[in-house]
């Protein structure tokens, strides 16, 4: 018996050798990906699918047949052509001791991939669902020699078993029943790693459908992109020139942009910005004007300052804002398809550049690219507001 399990204990090596080296070698890609595909593997590949607790499961199951199957088999081979057996027919014996084991694997998978499939695909349909036998067969004929003439050289220089008959009857007795055990369980925990593989793989599409609704817009413009190149916006952008005395900051002021409105192909934004300090203060020129994409990076608008068609620019001058008075803007441009493209879905506007941009998220057809004109701020709301 013991060398029965050294010779298992070999066979089940070169079962998860030959099983995992493909595995590993089409997934280096390349010349080595065609030569795993050209070794001959024992193992069922929807295993390495399967969930790892599962897959644990089918090898250990996988070990005690093979190990105790050719410990079984190779050992009543022995015994029972004892006064007879040479070291060829020992050796030959021990052999197909490999070859049934790795048989008994493979019906036994090929009988419970039938059994699950011929409730849904009927007999034809389960009958196609075979062919483990056939494979773990062919394989156990090329390297059984191996296990055998280990278990041949085990075996020779040593003197007889001194442990009784009965206790090594016992033994086997409790050893098959571990080896039918397992042998059952195995088609039973394979299709259990394949349904809980199927279930993970609709988890995980279920996941994607609803994270691609999420990332979509609504607009039609590309969906966001977690993993996009870009920059985000500046909080505030470099200044241009010297703020004028008393001048509007962000910590006194409050800006609003709300909703646009639109003319034949034209888009107009009115922004608003409330002096919300206990003291006047003075805006003069234009105000600073970004977009962000739905990525949240920057969008490369121009920004050109003057007029447009919703509204005309009055130029730049001072500006003073009494306490809770307000000043305002216009945003035009003209409108744009967003359809698969990076598209602004928030602007980021300042009292003047150089001072804290403040964010609004807002949908605008504005795209890469596109010219925004925007007016000097006024005391009182543009023409056409």
């Amino acid at each position: 018996m013991r060398r029965g399990l050294i010779g298992g204990g070999v066979l089940a090596v070169l079962w998860f050798f030959c099983g995992w080296l493909p595995y590993v070698l089409s997934g280096a890609g390349g010349s080595l990906a065609t030569l795993g595909q050209l070794l001959p593997s024992p193992m069922r590949w929807g295993m390495f699918g399967s969930p790892v607790g599962w897959a644990i499961v089918e090898h250990v199951l996988t070990l005690v047949v093979l190990v105790g199957g050719f410990a079984l088999l190779a050992s009543w081979f022995s015994t029972s052509r004892e006064s007879t057996a040479t070291g060829r027919t020992a050796f030959a014996a021990a052999w197909l001791a490999a070859v049934l084991t790795a048989f008994a694997i493979g019906a036994a998978l090929d009988l419970g991939s039938v059994a699950s499939a011929i409730s849904w695909s009927g007999i034809r349909g389960a009958a196609g669902s075979t062919g483990f036998t056939m494979s773990t067969t062919w394989w156990a004929a090329l390297v059984g020699w191996l296990p055998a003439l280990i278990f041949l050289k085990a075996g020779r220089g040593r003197e007889a078993d001194a442990t009784p008959a009965e206790r090594l009857r016992s033994r086997s007795v409790v050893l098959a029943a571990v080896v039918a055990v397992a042998l059952v369980a195995l088609p039973v925990a394979a299709e259990a790693g394949s349904n809980a593989a199927q279930e993970q793989l609709r988890q995980d599409q279920a996941a994607a459908e609803v994270e691609a609704q999420e990332l979509a817009d609504p607009d039609g413009a590309a969906p966001r992109d977690p993993d996009a190149p870009g920059e985000p916006v500046p909080a505030a952008a470099p200044a241009e020139g010297a703020a004028p005395d008393g001048a509007c900051t962000a910590e006194d002021t409050f800006l609003t942009a709300p909703g646009t409105d639109a003319a034949t192909g034209h888009r107009g934004q009115w922004i608003q910005l409330v002096n919300v300090s206990e003291e006047p203060c003075v805006v003069e020129g234009y105000p600073d004007v970004a977009y962000g994409d739905q990525n949240g990076h920057l969008l490369d608008v121009i920004v050109e300052h003057g007029g447009a068609f919703m509204a005309q620019d009055p130029g730049p001058a001072p500006v003073t804002l009494q306490p809770g008075e307000a000043a305002s803007a216009v945003i035009g441009w003209d409108a744009n398809s967003v359809n698969g493209q990076l598209a602004a879905r928030s602007v980021w506007i300042a009292v003047r550049p150089g001072e804290l941009r403040s964010a609004t998220d807002i949908s605008l057809d504005i795209i890469p690219g596109a010219t925004v004109h925007v007016t000097a701020w006024q005391i009182a709301a543009p023409s056409g507001s």
